[in-house]
This record gives C-alpha cells, structure tokens and sequence, in this order.
C-alpha cells in the first residue's frame, strides 16, 4: 500500500490563532500526512530554503506533495486534496470571485491575527500573546 503524500504547513506556532487553525485542520482527519513546520523554528526551517521564513511570519505557506509553494489564501486551496470534508467544495473555493475574495478575507485575518488569537499589545509587527 502506498503511503499518503505529505504536505508541509508552514506556520507561526506563537500566533493563538494560527494555533487552532491547525487543530481544527488536524480534527478534519486530512487524508495526506500534514507536517506543521514554525517558521520561528530555526532548525525546523533548515530543510526549507524555498521559504521564506520572514513571510511566513505574515501567512501560511503550504508545500504541496508536488513540490508547488503557495502562501495565504492560495496555501489553504492546496490542502484541499487532503481534506476530505472540504473537497465537495473545491471548484466553489478555485471560483474566481471567491478566491478573489478568499485572498482578500485572508490578508485581512493574517494582519489582525495575533488581535484575534487574544494578543495584549501588537507594535512594529511584534506581539505579546495572552497566555
């Protein structure tokens, strides 16, 4: 039996919100091994010279089985394959109007992010995260 391909999620583990996004991925029960990288991680990043680890502080970027990089909303249309209960929605998600919308909707989210995971005070793009 073959083994699933893997993904690779690059993600900031200190940002509360990108946190439970990926436990709210992971219970999806994805049908590919997912492996969630921190891009503050240093030695995790090591094996990824294609990140851009300064980006990813502003957004996901997922590296699809293929060996394709996307980032932000574009990221998230990549795991779709993965993830079972998404994937009935793959052509509404890839439709022009939504993605354009999904792009937009997404920056919005990443630059509020550490604002909406529970952030006390954001400055210069550094945040002190509530416990």
């Amino acid at each position: 039996m073959a083994t699933p391909a893997t993904y690779f999620v690059f993600y900031d583990a200190n940002c509360a919100l990108c946190a439970r996004s990926r436990r709210a991925v992971e219970r999806m029960r994805p049908t590919s091994d997912l492996v969630f990288v921190d891009v503050r991680d240093p030695a995790a990043m090591e094996p990824f010279p294609m990140v851009d680890r300064t980006a990813g502080l502003g957004q996901m970027f997922v590296l699809d089985p293929a060996g394709n990089l996307a980032g932000g909303y574009d990221g998230f249309l990549s795991l779709v394959p993965a993830l079972r209960l998404l994937r009935p929605l793959r052509h509404v998600l890839r439709w022009r109007p939504v993605r354009a919308a999904g792009r937009v909707v997404y920056r919005w989210v990443a630059r509020n992010r550490y604002r909406l995971g529970g952030a006390v005070s954001c400055e210069h793009g550094a945040c002190r995260v509530t416990p």
